[in-house]
Formats: structure tokens, sequence, C-alpha cells
């Protein structure tokens, strides 16, 4: 089985990371994804939020304890002997075991190629994943990233994927264009009033006539 998203990315380090890395790593995730920040969100981004916490509990599983962690790395393809840790776009298994249709139908896939004048990429599913590993894995199969800033004011931190277009498992050419609708923890005191849904994903002439933040 061949995937495109790692159990590092989920957490946003490095293959070679220490554990002492992905252990702060695991927190922050964990931080970032309180349920203290998610007061007025929509539906759209607490399913996001939920997909995140079960992707980072199940990273966290698997890389916390060395022996799991060794045992994963010689299964994704990541340690060779004599040779270390190899790149992650080499497509080692990933966050598709255990969590459901959404990654496994669209990332299996996703470097395959299919016949044609032009080569076709498969699209992930983003939703659930910072943005800055969503870059990191768009880059993998040549697509071109546009983020969309949801919070009106957000707290300075990375951005949670909460949707995407084109939708997980479309076939488009290399070098498309993704977009991405990134959704931030609000600022204290700027939590939308009742009624409100300032973080609800916008649609395509919405996005065109908003502005994409090119950082997460």
């Amino acid at each position: 089985m061949t995937s495109v998203i790692t159990w590092y990315d989920v957490l946003g380090v490095l293959p070679d990371a220490t554990q002492d890395d992905i252990r702060e790593a695991w927190q922050a995730r964990e931080a970032a994804l309180r349920a203290s920040t998610l007061e007025g969100a929509s539906p759209e981004v607490l399913a996001a939020v939920d997909r995140a916490q079960q992707a980072v509990q199940e990273a966290w599983r698997i890389l916390a304890e060395p022996a799991t962690r060794e045992s994963y790395d010689e299964l994704a393809g990541f340690v060779r002997p004599g040779e270390g840790l190899t790149a992650p776009g080499r497509g080692p298994l990933g966050p598709d075991v255990g969590l459901g249709p959404g990654w496994s139908t669209a990332d299996e896939e996703a470097l395959e190629r299919y016949p044609g004048w032009v080569s076709k990429v498969v699209v992930p599913d983003f939703r659930g994943l910072f943005y800055r590993a969503c870059t990191e894995v768009a880059g993998r199969v040549r697509l071109r990233v546009t983020p969309i800033r949801l919070t009106p004011h957000p707290m300075p931190v990375e951005g949670l994927v909460v949707g995407q277009e084109p939708a997980p498992g479309e076939r488009v050419r290399h070098d498309s264009t993704l977009t991405v609708q990134l959704w931030h923890p609000p600022e204290p005191g700027t939590q939308p009033l009742p009624g409100q849904a300032a973080d609800v994903p916008r649609t395509r002439g919405e996005e065109r006539r908003g502005t994409a933040h090119p950082v997460g």
C-alpha cells in the first residue's frame, strides 16, 4: 500500500527527529487542538479537528516508543541497512492505516500514473493536516497550494486544513492549484457572535474575491 502522508507529517517533524522533538511536536499539536479553542466553530471545523486529533494520537502512539517507531520506519521504507533515513517523498505508509476511507482511498492512488498526454494525480485528503505538512505533501504530488484563511482574527499559530478544492479522490493534472481553507483558533474575545459563522469554508466565487494568505 502506498501513501504520500506519513505519521511524521502529522506531527510536523522530519523522519530523523529525536524522541524529544517528537514529544514536543505532539504536545504542540495537542495544545492547538484543545477544546477551549473551538467555541463557535462550524461543523466543518469540528470535523477536521476531530480528524486531526485522531491522527495526532495515532502518530504519537506509533512514534513515541522507539521500538514501534523502528518497526514503522522499516515497514515504511525509511530505514535501509547502511543508508540511513530516506526522503519522505519515497511513498511510505502513513495515516491511511486505521483512519477510515478518506486518507486510504485518495492517498493510495496519489502517486499512480494514468494514461494520456498529461500525467495526472489523485488528490489526497488534506483535511485535518496542519498547513506546513499540507504544503510538504502537496509538493510531493506536484500540486500548487493556495491558502484561504477563514478566521478573521487568528492566534499566531499554524493553521489547520478544514476544506479543500479539488476534493479528495479527484484526478487532476500535475501542477494544478490546490485551494485549502485554513482554520486558526481566534484571538480571545474575537469569537463570532451566536448565529455568525466566520469559519465556514467559502465557495469558489467567494474565494476568488477573498485574500489568500501564503503562510499558515
